[in-house]
């Protein structure tokens, strides 16, 4: 037993140092945010060939979704000064897409979210968002860092997340 335990320690220090296990060429490729293009509630056009070039989080949200307001109004302060995208899963809502933005501001009394609200079905279905709120960092080169199911509203969840993008 004594031996088989040595000769494991040996085989798993012998791959912790060979060549392709610590990074390099044979590292991980993320994968690529699908593209999209969204005309949000400020009338400006976002998508991922614009966006190319800083770091974003994408947040799938719905107007019904109570959860997601809490999350919006964390995640807008905490990040203002970066890209901040909120993406319906409803196509539905983009008619209505001001008005969301003015319930939301108004669910908080002491906050309000300056991110563009937005809607795409097609994107969310690519990605398969099945849940509010799902939010996805998305790197500087375009790839999909991270994946957070849920609410987000702890500053230290919040940079931790972000803090992967930089």
């Amino acid at each position: 037993m004594k031996s088989g335990t040595i000769c494991l320690s040996l085989l798993l220090l012998m791959l912790t140092f060979s060549p392709g296990c610590i990074s390099g060429d044979d590292a991980e490729k993320l994968e690529p945010v699908p593209a999209f293009s969204v005309v949000a509630d400020d009338n400006m056009t976002y998508s991922s060939d614009n966006l190319l070039g800083t770091p974003y989080i994408l947040h799938f949200s719905a107007s019904w979704c109570s959860q997601c307001r809490a999350t919006m109004h964390a995640v807008d302060a905490q990040l203002s000064e970066h890209t901040y995208l909120i993406v319906s899963t409803d196509d539905s809502d983009s008619t209505k897409l001001s008005d969301w933005h003015l319930q939301v501001n108004e669910s908080q009394a002491d906050s309000t979210v300056a991110a563009p609200f937005s809607a795409n079905a097609a994107l969310s279905s690519t990605l398969e968002i099945n849940n509010t709120p799902t939010l996805i960092l998305v790197g500087s080169d375009g790839s999909m860092i991270d994946r957070h199911f849920g609410p987000m509203t702890e500053t230290s969840v919040i940079d931790e997340f972000w803090s992967q993008a930089v």
